[in-house]
């Protein structure tokens, strides 16, 4: 059997497990409930809750990005482990606390955290805006990735807009049936099978210590710029880019509600200080898979993007037949966690859009069942408008992460303020979320990516802040 053939195989079976996962947990639904579909009844164990924060974290932009930065700017651009690490200390200085209010309160959206703190319509219906438009965003850069990974895997026999359509199609299907439930049991699998994956492969290509001196010597001659830390300016940029990532990430939407789902608080505990170690175990390894594809992109400069990962996995998958197998798994981990963070942005996207916007107007007073139905049938037509748009892809995934995490950064005072300020005020909050959100969003589009050498988004987080504090005064802490 052909190597493309074999691929091909396995992917269809990977994919017959996850439909078979979405009708056992079809099975397994207790009632039509929005927390039984949205949240698995609340009921998430620490092995669960844990995989399932780390397929969804560990995404496109991870998996992708990280492999290209260091193709592209150099050894220096090991910084994105703390991107990642930034995003689990934030998780810590909220999460046990909203859980508790989430279990009193019985929350289903980051909505219904926002109307019992603040119990302000305008400033709930602002933030799920941003939300939803930021979800959109991280839905739109998983279905890119997976067309990149299926094309470049297979050397272009798989075209883009096959791996598009169809794993979208299979992701909406499963994410159908069970809800969370199903995505929290298909995340187990893939976050298994993306650890597994990209460390077999590292110890099946990582070359020997004269091959490293080689290779060292190499972009000594041809690259030196890539070796060493970035510029003092770029150091600047980055150390902002960590606070805003950090607290983005931390408050993505999918997140907050598995924060909800978490079945107790020392669940919730242990998961979290679980994940404190995952930017080790895995952006380290996709920095050495970096560091060893420098050479092979000097002459092929246009490749040296989105595409660099999947690239070489088919050149490493010629190798021998342990690299082919190491291939065939990191493809499917990388798919895995792929389609688990697509699976988890339509959940969330669609209980915001059916719950909190439409079940607060033109559904008001509708049951539970109705409001899942209504979520199930948003999931459907977000999906099929985004694998419109990511057919003809016009940004890259690093394009989509500044927007994404500049905006929903702008989230991250409601938690943080809100849990920890008695007096910050609703008024207050809603003005200030609203000035940094505009000024993040027109930064953006007008180009300006750093101001005094700082990341635009952290500024429009300060000036959201500001304002929220000075429009509260007096604001203390308690």
């Amino acid at each position: 059997m052909e190597h493309n053939e074999l691929i091909v195989l396995c992917i269809g079976v990977y994919l017959l497990i996850l439909l078979s996962l979405g009708l056992i947990a079809r099975r397994q639904t207790q009632s039509s409930s929005l927390k039984d579909f949205y949240l698995a009844g609340g009921q998430l164990g620490p092995f669960v809750l844990l995989l399932t924060l780390y397929a969804t974290q560990y995404s496109a932009n991870t998996l992708l990005v990280t492999p290209a930065e260091i193709v592209n700017r150099g050894l220096g651009m090991i910084l994105v482990m703390g991107y990642m690490t930034a995003i689990v200390v934030f998780y810590l200085t909220f999460a046990p606390q909203l859980y508790q209010i989430s279990r009193d309160q019985q929350f289903i959206t980051p909505g219904d955290y926002f109307d019992f703190r603040f119990n302000y319509p305008r400033l709930t219906l602002l933030a799920n805006i941003i939300l939803v438009i930021v979800s959109v965003n991280y839905l739109l850069s998983q279905l890119i990735a997976i067309g990149h990974i299926t094309s470049g895997i297979t050397g272009g026999e798989i075209p883009y807009w096959v791996g598009v359509v169809f794993l979208a199609f299979v992701v909406i299907i499963y994410e159908s049936l069970g809800g969370m439930r199903a995505v929290a049991w298909t995340d187990v699998i893939q976050g298994i099978m993306l650890f597994a994956g990209i460390s077999g492969l590292l110890i099946a290509v990582m070359p020997d210590k004269a091959e490293l001196m080689r290779i060292g010597r190499w972009l000594t001659e041809n690259s030196p710029e890539k070796i060493g830390l970035p510029e003092p300016s770029f150091q600047l940029y980055w150390l902002s880019s960590v606070v805003m990532i950090g607290l983005a990430g931390s408050v993505y939407p999918q997140v907050i509600q598995r924060i909800y789902a978490a079945r107790s608080a020392r669940v919730l505990r242990q998961s979290l200080g679980a994940m404190v170690f995952m930017p080790v175990l895995t952006v380290l390894v996709l920095f050495f898979l970096g560091y060893i594809s420098i050479p092979h992109f000097e002459n092929n400069p246009q490749i040296a993007n989105d595409e660099v990962l999947p690239e070489m996995l088919r050149i490493w998958g010629q190798e021998s037949q342990f690299t082919f197998f190491m291939t065939i798994l990191v493809l499917i981990g990388l798919l895995a966690a792929i389609m688990s963070t697509a699976d988890s942005v339509l959940l969330s996207l669609s209980s915001i859009i059916a719950k909190d916007i439409l079940g607060k107007s033109i559904l008001q007073n509708r049951s539970d069942q109705d409001l899942t139905r209504t979520g199930k049938a948003i999931s459907w037509i977000i999906m099929f408008c985004m694998v419109l748009i990511a057919l003809q892809p016009k940004i890259t995934l690093w394009g989509l992460i500044e927007l994404k995490m500049q905006i929903l950064v702008q989230i991250a005072p409601l938690f943080l303020l809100g849990i920890y300020s008695r007096k910050v005020t609703a008024t207050a909050m809603f003005y200030g979320l609203l000035i940094g959100f505009g000024f993040s969003f027109v930064t953006y589009l007008l180009g300006i990516n750093t101001i005094g050498g700082i990341h635009a988004g952290l500024w429009g987080l300060l000036i959201n802040t500001g304002f929220c504090l000075l429009l509260s005064r007096p604001a203390g802490f308690r």
